[in-house]
């Protein structure tokens, strides 16, 4: 399997309450965590509905979703604080800024012979325009993913530390040529592990800034878990 990596971009205020449970979970897990919501509620609502056919019979929602790169339309959005930032307890705090997002970094290999359940899609799980279709043979993770918008020049959003390539630092839809056509939801194909995430599949963390590698180093000096932070201002868009 070529060396790819998956990306969760999460609030970093919530990094405590992975590393107590020692584990990311999904939105409908029977023991669900309180974590800011940064996200469009309606989307949110339809990923709760029988609308994807996922493995089992799941929903989406009962899945963690990643990413196969940091940079996608989604992070953009964030970017330009288009998206609420929710409180745990429901409460619209402000608009989410990038400066506050984490990424957690697997890759999938790491979920190889795991016996967690895990599937991915083609197109991003938010519309049916063009239908995603899902696989969970993770040997067909090459042939299934659009992997030219991910791969062409130029390239950004570099992690040479665990040796992500990176990606092409373009992502928006185009008129010509075809392939560009549907580009955004290409790049925003999802990698789902069903239930919860073991903190040891998480290879590192990326930061935007030495400022929040400090506030993160801090949290996980006072908890059990030891996993690399890396200040990478590259896989950010400021």
């Amino acid at each position: 399997m070529p060396n790819r990596f998956i990306f969760r971009q999460v609030h970093f205020e919530d990094l405590p309450t992975f590393l107590n449970d020692g584990e990311v979970r999904a939105k409908r897990h029977q023991f669900p965590q309180l974590c800011h919501q940064t996200s469009y509620q309606e989307i949110v609502n339809r990923r709760g509905t029988d609308e994807f056919e996922l493995p089992n019979g799941c929903v989406v929602n009962d899945f963690v979703p990643f990413y196969f790169s940091p940079i996608t339309s989604f992070t953009f959005t964030i970017y330009k604080e288009n998206v609420p930032l929710v409180s745990p307890q429901g409460v619209h705090l402000r608009q989410a800024c990038e400066d506050d997002r984490i990424f957690l970094v697997s890759s999938p290999e790491a979920y190889v012979g795991s016996g967690l359940c895990t599937c991915f899609s083609d197109y991003a799980l938010n519309s049916r325009a063009p239908m995603p279709k899902i696989e969970a043979d993770l040997t067909k993770l090459e042939d299934h993913v659009h992997w030219n918008v991910f791969d062409e020049a130029p390239m950004v959003a570099t992690i040479p530390d665990i040796g992500y390539a990176g990606v092409c630092k373009w992502y928006h839809n185009m008129a010509s040529p075809p392939e560009r056509m549907t580009r955004s939801a290409k790049r925003m194909a999802e990698f789902l592990v069903h239930g919860a995430v073991p903190l040891d599949k998480i290879m590192c963390i990326v930061v935007k800034t030495d400022a929040m590698r400090a506030t993160l180093k801090t949290m996980m000096a006072a908890s059990e878990w030891d996993i690399p932070v890396l200040t990478k201002r590259g896989c950010f868009y400021g």
